[in-house]
């Protein structure tokens, strides 16, 4: 094992400092995945834990690395509730990209004045899955996330909330949520079953992808450019307007890409059972035996019949 110093980066020094940026309420979210994305990297190239980075990794971590200082920067305003609420909303937005994806809470609190405020709650993010997905299915991912963390937030707020609204701009994502969960193959069908399930209490709608404040944890933004973001700490501006101008659209989605689960039905009719037998006593006998094993399962042990008349069933028939 080669000796560490202040100089040598490995994959145990670049956890620990990425670890140690704390950040309970995530709000730093745009910025830190960048440093998770580094991380995921280094478990694809299968580094050792104490391996020194190659060339290449070290002067991108080094980059990075100088990041870090300016997240400390940063000054965030904790107030989200304004004096004397009158309403209060809950507004949640999520985006995917095939590197990463984000969700971010949002507070729009209106006074009795008519003011209305709008201000960053909480957020979270991850890298995206090795395995790779279809963009609708990354963005279904990340729907998923933002119905955990609505239902968590919801859980530790100790106030009353008016109404909820969850935001995505993926119209497939907004089409499998408004559907029956068995509708959709299982890896679809078992994420919209969790969000409507989690969600059942908020109203999902769509916006354009422009609009979308996750968007900035997909892609990433340096902490310089993520301090002055106004989309990231306040939302979209519309968000602090009358619920009339709020994004409306209306879109057509092709069933060939919502992954329907088939049902394979049978083409032909049922057998007639009486076919299959060539005299009338065999098909008597059949039903009789079919009768006792029937009326055995109904009756506990002591009272089931071992025999039964064949003659007792064709007097019924």
């Amino acid at each position: 094992m080669q000796p560490m110093n202040s100089t040598a980066n490995t994959k145990r020094k670049v956890l620990a400092i990425t670890a140690s940026i704390f950040d309970p309420l995530r709000l730093l979210s745009p910025a830190v995945i960048a440093y998770k994305m580094f991380l995921q990297k280094l478990w694809q190239d299968k580094l050792h834990w104490d391996e020194l980075l190659p060339i290449h990794l070290q002067q991108e971590w080094n980059q990075l690395q100088q990041t870090i200082s300016k997240l400390s920067h940063i000054k965030i305003n904790r107030k989200v509730i304004c004096p004397s609420a009158t309403n209060i909303q809950i507004h949640g937005f999520c985006d995917s990209s095939e590197r990463a994806y984000g969700v971010c809470l949002y507070i729009r609190s209106t006074d009795k004045n008519s003011t209305t405020s709008c201000q960053l709650l909480c957020s979270t993010s991850k890298v995206a899955p090795l395995k790779q997905l279809t963009i609708p299915r990354f963005e279904l991912c990340a729907a998923t996330l933002l119905a955990r963390l609505y239902k968590k937030a919801t859980h530790v707020l100790h106030t009353t909330i008016n109404e909820a609204y969850l935001w995505t701009d993926s119209s497939i994502v907004l089409t499998w949520i408004q559907g029956p969960p068995n509708k959709w193959k299982a890896f679809v069908g078992n994420r919209v079953a969790f969000i409507q399930e989690e969600t059942s209490s908020a109203t999902w709608r769509h916006m354009p992808k422009q609009s979308n404040p996750a968007d900035l944890i997909s892609r990433g933004v340096e902490p310089t450019t993520l301090s002055t973001s106004t989309l990231w700490w306040k939302g979209q501006q519309w968000l602090t307007q009358e619920p009339s101008s709020w994004p409306t659209t209306e879109f057509n989605i092709s069933t060939e890409n919502l992954e329907i689960r088939h049902v394979h039905v049978a083409s032909h009719p049922p057998e007639d059972m009486t076919l299959r037998f060539s005299k009338l006593n065999r098909l008597i006998t059949v039903i009789a035996y079919c009768r006792r094993f029937i009326n055995n399962c109904r009756q506990s042990k002591a009272n089931r019949q071992l025999a039964i008349l064949t003659t007792q069933i064709s007097t019924k028939l």
